[in-house]
């Protein structure tokens, strides 16, 4: 079991452990409470790193947030018009916790300050700029909180893409170990003031989680995660996790699936312990991002969403080469994927390997990763092709990649051309070479456009009524060079007409 199924099962499982209270079942306040901390709500969180790269990755083409200008050590990316989630680069053998702070909004951080120190907590403060004053505190758990006054985005980050799936970070979760509960507890709820909005107890009594909801229009939440000494770096990055809110979870994970970073086996919806649906991904870096429907459901707990129905399915089996035709001598199937040509060999000549159903307008997603030396090392995606009858060509689109092709629209045996090329800034900033690429080709009618790594590379209509817009997919090991590609994780989601049987 991989570490998100395992992840899945502790959540799901956790719904029938724990007993839970509404908050009105406590009264929503603990006895000789003070009043609420004057804050405003919730701004940021910043977790440590070694390497920006695969962060970029992930939350910037994966989730599709924009990134804030920042210092050199510093990656932010944005969160609606005043949210962030920050990324600090240190050297990777220094911290235990990737978790660095929690970021909180105050409109007076002198009056905070005044307040704090007559509640009897020690802060500090970490910014001698006017301009850009910290106030920090720390929690009994050791927990770094830090405030500031109002962020805004940058414009140029605000407006540089379509709507993100998430404008609003709603709560952030800190792993508290079980000595430190009780104090940690009181802290948030007795000297901050917060409300509690959420409790969980495991089945010896202990408190399982704990939610305070901040003051402020956004309504979001600390969240208190407590756990057995000690804590591996796996659970670590589960309990220290953010929650972004999305308006529609179906949408988000449509968003997240086209940016690579949700799969069906993994990432599909699922009906939480609080009667939300949510999708859990893991970063790079093990972090958990959680995303949330508000909205409570009456579907039972555990329940995973069929996010497009049977639309969208595999068009390999992952085992076998059934519903594919072409060279079996040379195409096989290797550890879950479609494997041609080989490193100690020159491969011949072109081989495609075809499907046995034609297609029409569909939007396809799979890995892909090319290997070789000595001369052309290449393959490609063919869509709304054919064979060429007596020889080993095919003739239509395709999505090529390798030997500086990656993201180019190709005419293979047809026109022989690129149709559209990706600019060489935009394939070296997403290409991951010698490793899985992820490829998603849409094909609707006369547009075609192509993703590598969740990065647009072309945007092409066609303009020729002639072209036929219905054909077969077809995979490619170019000839001429010691080359092997691996094709895996296809899948297809149709929205047009639906695939008839070809030959």
């Amino acid at each position: 079991m991989d570490r998100m199924h395992s992840l899945r099962s502790v959540l799901v499982a956790a719904s029938f452990l724990f007993s839970f209270e509404s908050p009105g079942a406590r009264g929503g306040s603990l006895p000789d409470q003070a009043p609420p901390l004057p804050v405003s709500g919730l701004s940021g969180v910043a977790f440590l790193t070694a390497d920006f790269a695969p962060l970029r990755r992930f939350y910037g083409q994966g989730a599709g947030l924009d990134e804030a200008p920042a210092d050199p050590d510093t990656l932010r990316f944005v969160v609606g018009a005043s949210q962030w989630i920050e990324f600090q680069r240190v050297p990777a053998a220094i911290w235990a916790r990737r978790l660095r702070h929690v970021t909180l909004e105050a409109p007076d951080l002198g009056a905070l300050e005044n307040d704090l120190r007559a509640r009897g907590v020690p802060t500090a403060w970490i910014d001698s700029n006017p301009q850009h004053r910290i106030l920090q505190l720390v929690d009994p758990a050791g927990n770094l909180l830090q405030v500031t006054q109002r962020w805004m985005a940058p414009e140029s980050a605000a407006t540089g893409r379509s709507t993100p799936f998430s404008r609003h970070l709603q709560h952030v979760g800190l792993a508290v170990a079980y000595p430190l509960a009780e104090p940690t507890i009181a802290f948030y709820g007795r000297t901050l003031g917060l409300a509690e909005a959420f409790r969980g107890a495991a089945p010896d009594g202990r408190p399982a989680l704990v939610k305070f909801r901040l003051p402020g229009p956004g309504r979001e939440l600390i969240e208190l995660i407590f756990f057995d000494p000690p804590l591996n770096k796996w659970a670590s990055g589960a309990f220290d996790h953010f929650n972004l809110e999305v308006a529609s979870i179906d949408d988000a994970y449509r968003a997240l699936h086209r940016g690579g970073i949700a799969t069906q086996g993994n990432h599909l919806p699922t009906v939480n312990a609080e009667h939300l649906w949510a999708i859990d991904i893991i970063d790079p870096e093990l972090t958990r991002m959680e995303v949330q429907q508000l909205a409570p459901t009456p579907v039972p707990i555990g329940t995973v969403s069929t996010v497009g129905g049977e639309s969208a399915r595999p068009l390999f089996d992952g085992r076998t080469l059934a519903g594919w035709e072409g060279n079996t001598e040379n195409w096989r199937v290797e550890d879950g994927a479609i494997v041609a040509g080989a490193l100690d060999r020159r491969q011949p000549h072109n081989e495609f390997l075809a499907t046995t159903a034609d297609y029409g307008d569909f939007e396809l997603r799979l890995q892909y990763k090319v290997e070789g030396t000595g001369g052309f090392v290449n393959g490609g995606v063919q869509f709304w092709s054919q064979r060429v009858p007596a020889g080993f060509e095919v003739s239509g689109y395709q999505a090529d990649l390798g030997a500086g092709t990656d993201g180019n629209l190709y005419d293979e045996s047809r026109r022989d051309a690129n149709l559209a090329a990706a600019p060489s800034e935009v394939r070296d900033r997403a290409l991951k070479p010698g490793a899985w690429n992820d490829y998603r080709i849409r094909a609707e009618q006369a547009h075609i456009q192509i993703w590598l790594n969740g990065v647009k590379t072309v945007d092409y209509t066609e303009r020729d009524p002639a072209i036929p817009r219905r054909g077969k997919f077809a995979l490619q090991i170019h000839g001429g060079a010691n080359t092997k590609v691996s094709y895996r994780n296809l899948e297809i989601e149709g929205f047009g007409s639906s695939a008839q049987t070809g030959n």
